[in-house]
């Protein structure tokens, strides 16, 4: 039976009567809301519409300019300006629709097959849409727009009722502050907060972030990431097991394995945890912090309990680096070695300030004193400074020991060993010379106010009194027990790091 050029309330009812029977048994009818022309086939039970055709499904209204219906299976297969709109939130575009009024299940083919709410536009060639549970699936590339956020990816659903999105493969979301690729992407144009799964990186004028899973609030710049985290902001790198981090704060933390690393200053941190403020250029790190510098051609290492280095200014042109290293702190290097409580050092003079039962020691020398500054120049050791109970000892053999004492001393470095050093109140000195055959002459045991001692190869080689001394000179066999002690003597080589590995290690 033909129908043509008739009035749409009369070609309704009589279309709908002959569909009476058909698409009942699983689900709820499609029904024809319109349509200018249709052929209708009661033996095969498809039929066709044409000309401004609109159906109606459970709430929804699905719009074209033709269309088949099969009446037995309670489907519709529609072409042209397709179109679905579900309530006043939700409208789906495209070429080519099928739907099935049983199942729900709705999918739109075209050049441009787009999907728009309150939250996002979603722009794709092929969708798949699920009115049960409100998916939309995209299987062939797909472009998604929100509130400042524009995503791209191969694959990806999108759940129209909590907003959530998730992507697959090659995601790529453009934000006006930051750039994110991921492999796997979940993003909620609700709470405009991703989760990452897979490889991803994020990226602005100032930072870069690499994870392998994590989380980011884009609306609060804040972000949990886990997995080979690494931060890159401006000069530093930042990584760890997980990393957390405030972009607009530039504030960081960093769990478990962790690096610091300052490309311009040169300079390297390891620990446990960490925290990162980029406003102030600080770093805090403990559980086993090590802070390693270049000096020269060898590396500086430096471990305490608590490490915090900050930049700090002399004026608003002169900046400057601080480290503070707190509690069981050991030092590493070839040519030096030290142990002390707690550690101060400044690039601003280059000056490491050593506190607590400090302790230093220099090819074959130990130094100890109430505290001991130590000056750095030209990635060189330069000066040496002790205040209160200073004493100097340098091992002769496994018996002898050279020794210097005194109230404070001073001394000067040359190619990284101890030259000469000058005692000031209070000197007293044990050392034993040698003839020209090498053989010890005995022992020599001077009490001087103020006594200047010149090192040859770290061993003593002239000692000048600068006032009058009190000294004598001790036969080698006499030079035994006590004898060949100054008061306060104690050697700590067993106590010296020989590597950086020594350094976490405390007696």
């Amino acid at each position: 039976m033909i129908l043509q050029a008739f009035k749409p309330l009369l070609f309704l009812a009589l279309f709908l009567t002959c569909l009476g029977t058909y698409g009942q048994s699983k689900g709820k009818r499609i029904n024809i809301k319109n349509a200018e022309t249709g052929i209708v086939s009661r033996q095969t039970g498809k039929n066709r519409l044409i000309g401004n055709v609109i159906f109606e499904h459970e709430g929804a209204l699905m719009y074209c300019d033709s269309a088949w219906l099969y009446g037995d299976s309670n489907k519709i297969r529609a072409f042209e300006q397709v179109r679905i709109n579900q309530g006043d939130t939700l409208f789906l575009t495209g070429d080519y629709l099928e739907y099935s009024g049983n199942t729900r299940l709705a999918k739109v083919v075209g050049e441009e097959v787009r999907l728009k709410d309150s939250k996002m536009d979603l722009v794709t060639t092929q969708l798949d849409f699920d009115r049960n549970t409100d998916l939309a699936y995209y299987y062939k590339g797909g472009k998604i727009t929100s509130k400042d956020n524009v995503l791209t990816s191969t694959q990806g659903f999108y759940n129209s009722h909590t907003k959530q999105f998730h992507f697959k493969d090659s995601v790529y979301l453009v934000n006006p502050s930051y750039v994110i690729e991921s492999d796997t992407l979940i993003y909620s144009s609700k709470s405009r907060i991703a989760y990452f799964h897979g490889p991803t990186t994020i990226t602005s004028d100032s930072s870069f972030i690499y994870c392998e899973n994590g989380i980011y609030n884009t609306v609060l710049d804040i972000a949990q990431f886990e997995k080979n985290a690494l931060l890159y902001n401006e000069n530093k790198y930042l990584t760890g097991d997980s990393l957390y981090y405030e972009k607009h704060h530039e504030f960081g933390e960093a769990f478990v394995n962790i690096m610091v690393h300052d490309t311009v200053d040169d300079y390297v941190i390891t620990g446990g945890y960490g925290q990162f403020n980029g406003h102030k250029d600080s770093t805090f790190v403990t559980i086993d912090p090590i802070y390693s510098v270049k000096q020269e051609e060898d590396t500086l290492h430096i471990h305490g309990d608590t490490l915090y280095s900050t930049k700090a200014y002399t004026d608003s042109a002169n900046e400057y680096r601080v480290v503070k290293v707190f509690h069981k702190v050991k030092f590493f290097k070839k040519d030096l070695q030290g142990k002390c409580d707690s550690l101060l050092y400044s690039d601003l003079d280059s000056i490491i300030k050593m506190y607590g039962d400090p302790i230093l020691w220099n090819d074959s020398s130990q130094v100890t004193g109430d505290t001991i500054f130590l000056t750095i120049a030209n990635q060189k050791l330069d000066s040496l400074k002790v205040f209160s109970n200073a004493f100097i000892l340098g091992i002769v053999d496994s018996l002898k020991y050279n020794q210097v004492k005194g109230r404070n001393m001073y001394g000067r470095f040359i190619d990284n060993k101890l030259n000469r050093v000058f005692v000031n109140g209070n000197g007293q000195t044990i050392y034993f010379p040698k003839d020209d055959a090498g053989k010890f002459i005995g022992m020599n045991k001077a009490i001087c106010s103020n006594i200047l001692i010149k090192f040859n190869d770290s061993q003593i080689g002239s000692i000048t009194f600068l006032r009058k001394p009190e000294a004598k000179l001790i036969p080698i066999s006499k030079a035994v027990g006590e004898t060949a002690l100054l008061e306060n003597f104690k050697p700590r080589f067993a106590e010296r790091p020989k590597s950086k590995a020594d350094l976490l290690k405390w007696e």
